[in-house]
Parts: structure tokens; C-alpha cells; sequence
């Protein structure tokens, strides 16, 4: 088990793909909130301290398309679960304002 702790109110909010930031092996997401660079669409998802979500992805005609589900924090494993799918993201950090997750697998998972 992981020995890395993270400060859940800084994960339960709503996290848009910062694709500029990425690295090969990394995706950082940042807070809604963030001055981004203009861009045709970001995928994302807003974690609620209750445990559901909502992901949300560029669609067709610009338009975005979301789909709710849950979610959980098992030591450095997020799991986020809706409709047809479920994905476990492996934390690397997390910050107020910057969440990294591992581009392969969870090696606790």
C-alpha cells in the first residue's frame, strides 16, 4: 500500500485536462478555475465530496457532453466509475491548484 497521503478537499472539485503540461509520462489536470490557454475543448471531471462526479469531454459541434458516476480514493488509486466505464487514475501529486496522474498502470491496482 501506498504510503501517500493527499488532502482530500483539494481533490473534491473540478479538475479540467491541462494537455500543455503533460509529459510522457503524465497527465496534470488543473482547477476549473485556471486561466488556460484558449483551446477547442478540455476533458475533465468534477469530484464531489460526497462521492459522485460528473466527466465532462469535448463533443460534437463544440458542444460539451458530461456523464455522472462515482468516485473513491484508495491510497494513491482514484477510481472513477460511470455508465459503461471505469478508470483508475495513479496519483503522483496533487496540489491545490495541480493534480498529476501516472500515464500507465496503478501498480497497486
Amino acid at each position: 500500500m501506498s504510503s501517500k497521503a493527499f488532502d482530500l478537499p483539494h481533490l473534491a472539485q473540478a479538475w479540467l485536462h491541462s494537455h500543455e503540461e503533460d509529459t510522457s509520462t503524465s497527465t496534470v489536470y488543473r482547477p476549473a478555475k485556471f486561466p488556460f490557454r484558449p483551446s477547442r475543448g478540455r476533458k475533465g471531471f468534477h469530484l464531489r465530496p460526497d462521492g459522485t462526479l460528473t466527466f465532462r469531454q469535448p463533443g460534437a459541434a463544440d458542444q460539451t457532453e458530461t456523464a455522472d458516476g462515482t468516485w473513491k480514493l484508495e491510497g494513491e488509486n482514484l477510481e472513477l466509475v460511470a455508465p459503461g466505464s471505469t478508470q483508475t487514475l495513479c496519483i503522483e501529486s496533487l496540489e491545490p491548484d495541480r493534480l498529476v496522474v501516472s500515464k500507465g498502470t496503478c501498480p497497486n491496482k
